[in-house]
């Protein structure tokens, strides 16, 4: 027999008022390496940034007044809509019981599925899609960056960007390498310090390209180094693996052993950076100087924390309803959340291309070319 109606519209207002309350602490998640805006309504969200102010030394008495002009800059982060639906059959529910198939269990599964996704918003990345044995398209647990072709909005730390009135305007990163010449957010693959570097493998190469970014963001006047954990980096669990094997070779703690695990946020004292570890980064394919081809490189990069901004969308919805159309499913349990990321500027962000080589454990090139098409 079916439940009453009554009893579940009070378990799905009970799960709803839970769902939303734990999907908006998920920015605890993200708040180490962005900054974060709660319970943002409508469409979209405008970031606003100001900068561009200068004090001027004048001379002698009586000076002319030389007004000094105050840089507006709007960025605007587009929600980025995602939802699950999981029907409930009869079957599986009595085939469960002794499992303890409850609505309480399914609903922290969408709360570790939404998590996932946050990092996704932030990195501004998508999932690939494969087809699974009965024809259907399928996400995997790869990921590639998310394009203006893609369903919904892009945005994140590498992805397309929006600004100018009504956020018309598309910002890309520059990762361009032409003839030895990067593009300004591009530290390339083959990069060495000068003199005679440290960049023997990937764990010294990763060691010259950290330093030198490290180097420009505390060139730029964005910086602040009164706060710990300002310089954010991302790297794969593979770059993790080959930095603690170097760690340990040379028998010094640089703190590449305690960098957490996938999906965490570690703040690295010895370096003074916050280090994410992620299999979400995506790979690209990029040149060296000799102008030859290095393909399927990871994403790497680093950015400035207080220079990216993420929005968390009031109006989470978990709902239980009634499932008319199929015959042996009653309920449905529907998820659906809304959260969004833009960078302020493209001046702090930079992606350090990490050749991982072709093991086993690197998948194909993620440029679209590779993901089956729907």
């Amino acid at each position: 027999m079916a439940l009453p109606y009554s009893q579940i519209e009070m378990t799905r207002t009970k799960y709803e008022e839970m769902f939303d309350v734990e999907f908006q602490q998920l920015r605890s998640r993200i708040e180490p390496y962005t900054t974060v805006k709660a319970d943002c309504y409508g469409e979209s969200v405008e970031w606003a940034r100001m900068s561009g102010t200068d004090f001027l030394e004048y001379a002698g008495t009586r000076q002319d007044i030389v007004d000094s002009d105050i840089t507006f800059d709007k960025r605007r982060i587009f929600k980025r809509k995602a939802h699950n639906s999981i029907p409930i059959s009869r079957d599986e529910v009595a085939d469960m019981q002794k499992l303890n198939y409850t609505f309480e269990r399914v609903k922290t599964q969408q709360v570790a599925a939404a998590a996932r996704w946050f990092d996704m918003v932030a990195l501004g990345v998508t999932p690939i899609m494969r087809r699974d044995s009965n024809g259907k398209l399928v996400a995997t647990r790869k990921c590639r960056l998310k394009t203006a072709s893609d369903p919904g909005f892009c945005g994140g730390i590498l992805g397309i960007n929006y600004t100018g009135e009504g956020g018309l305007t598309q910002k890309s990163l520059d990762l361009s390498y032409t003839q030895g010449v990067a593009g300004k957010n591009l530290v390339p693959v083959d990069f060495t310090t000068t003199g005679t570097g440290v960049s023997g493998n990937i764990a010294g190469t990763f060691f010259d390209k950290f330093y030198y970014i490290k180097q420009l963001l505390e060139e730029s006047e964005a910086y602040n180094d009164t706060e710990s954990g300002q310089i954010c980096v991302a790297v794969s669990p593979f770059v993790k693996r080959i930095l603690s094997e170097y760690e340990v070779s040379l028998n010094h703690d640089y703190g590449y052993g305690k960098m957490g695990e996938n999906g965490g946020t570690t703040y690295n004292s010895h370096l003074g950076a916050n280090f994410i570890i992620t299999n979400m980064l995506p790979q690209m394919n990029t040149t060296n100087a000799d102008g030859e081809a290095v393909n399927h490189c990871r994403m790497c990069c680093a950015w400035l924390k207080n220079r990216i901004g993420y929005g968390v969308w009031k109006g989470t919805e978990y709902e239980l309803v009634l499932e008319p159309r199929k015959i042996d499913v009653r309920y449905r349990q529907l998820a659906v959340g809304h959260v969004g990321c833009t960078r302020l500027d493209e001046d702090t962000v930079f992606v350090m291309p990490m050749d991982e080589g072709r093991g086993p454990d690197v998948p194909d090139a993620v440029d679209g070319s590779d993901e089956e098409s729907a």
